[in-house]
């Protein structure tokens, strides 16, 4: 009884923390303008209260992995769109080891915040291999919070939110710590299965999350604000339709040409000298026996089609190419990337959603910054296409 005391006391004064905390976030959403945390993506990833702020404004999210993180390129979004000062705006969520699973939480988490109703999902080719992803590498960008939001939307079916989580148990087979939480939100929102104590343990520990992520957004929002200047007006305001793409894919290629010098598959100086120039025979013919042709994720870019239906929410799937210079190099053959594209577009047509198929720029000088970032044109043609999904009337 004792315990059971304490665990009220405490998800009580959790309750009382969370109201004051709104109050506050009230307060300073009024004295700060949203557009301070547009361009400051690593931070936001990593306090989706940060991000859910932002998600209710004139703007589309679009959702990927490492090629969303802070970047230089001319047509980066928070940059082209003046960090959130424009009429309309792409939200980047995702950072490095993120992919369709995770964004399948994400969006069944977060769908009643799509002002829009519609949602980017980028795919990169080297998602899907044979071995996918390692528990450690999903743990360590498993929310959660996300993941418990996501059980928590009455929209989605039973049997996806099983689906999911038999999912996710098996990519958590390797942390013991998360993979217990996990069943126990899945005992409270699935099963319903959980004794009092656990019950009341776990709704302590969902508050406690909540309260961590609204500490670290006051912190981050604190430290970012002095580093971002907020004169901004009408008068500087990005207007999109004023945005002249062709130019700016000028602007992209000589941006590009000035960045890669020193090698044949226009890859950018410092990460080729980083990473391939020392080694650069030793790669050659290394990836004979690779394919993408078989993998656990093409199942899991299902699953996050499943959600986007099951909400209602109009996704956007983007077929980011390989480079093909340096894959004919490495010896993966071009029938097996075709493989890979083709797989893409069989499943954007089985469940009918529009795409937008970059497989035909492997060669396109720029369009990739490396071996599987998108680059200076790249950015272009993606700006470009989500704005013209954006604007495109709904179904």
């Amino acid at each position: 009884m004792k315990k059971l005391n304490a665990f009220l006391f405490a998800f009580i004064l959790f309750g009382i923390s969370i109201v004051l905390i709104d109050m506050i976030d009230k307060q300073i959403l009024s004295e700060n303008k949203k557009s301070t945390i547009y361009n400051n993506v690593d931070e936001r990833n990593s306090c989706e209260y940060m991000m859910e702020q932002i998600l209710a404004e004139n703007a589309i999210p679009v959702l990927g992995s490492s090629e969303l993180s802070a970047a230089d390129e001319v047509a980066y979004p928070p940059a082209l769109f003046q960090n959130g000062n424009s009429d309309f705006n792409m939200i980047l969520i995702g950072r490095g080891y993120m992919q369709s699973l995770h964004h399948a939480i994400n969006a069944g988490a977060l769908s009643d915040d799509f002002s829009e109703r519609k949602v980017v999902l980028i795919l990169s080719p080297q998602w899907f291999t044979e071995a996918h992803l390692s528990s450690g590498a999903y743990s360590g960008t498993f929310s959660e919070r996300m993941y418990a939001k996501f059980l928590k939307n009455k929209k989605l079916s039973k049997t996806l939110k099983s689906d999911i989580t038999n999912r996710v148990k098996n990519l958590l087979a390797e942390d013991a710590g998360q993979l217990g939480r996990v069943e126990k939100y899945e005992g409270i929102y699935l099963k319903h299965s959980l004794n009092p104590i656990s019950y009341i343990e776990m709704k302590v520990y969902d508050a406690f999350m909540d309260y961590r992520q609204r500490f670290l957004y006051h912190k981050n929002l604190a430290e970012i604000s002095e580093n971002i200047t907020e004169n901004q007006n009408d008068s500087s305001k990005c207007i999109i339709e004023n945005i002249d793409f062709d130019r700016l894919l000028q602007e992209a290629e000589l941006a590009g040409k000035q960045a890669c010098t020193n090698n044949e598959f226009y890859i950018y100086d410092e990460y080729f000298d980083t990473y391939i120039k020392d080694n650069l025979e030793a790669y050659k013919d290394s990836s004979i026996e690779a394919n993408y042709s078989i993998s656990p994720e093409y199942n899991d870019l299902r699953l996050f089609l499943n959600v986007c239906r099951e909400t209602g929410i109009e996704p956007l799937i983007v077929s980011i190419p390989v480079n093909g210079r340096w894959y004919d190099w490495t010896g993966f053959s071009r029938e097996d990337r075709e493989i890979y594209y083709e797989n893409i577009r069989s499943i954007c047509s089985e469940y009918q959603v529009e795409m937008a198929d970059f497989s035909n720029k492997e060669y396109e000088e720029y369009f990739l910054k490396d071996i599987m970032h998108l680059g200076w044109k790249g950015w272009v043609y993606l700006d470009d296409k989500v704005y013209q999904f954006y604007k495109k009337q709904a179904k």
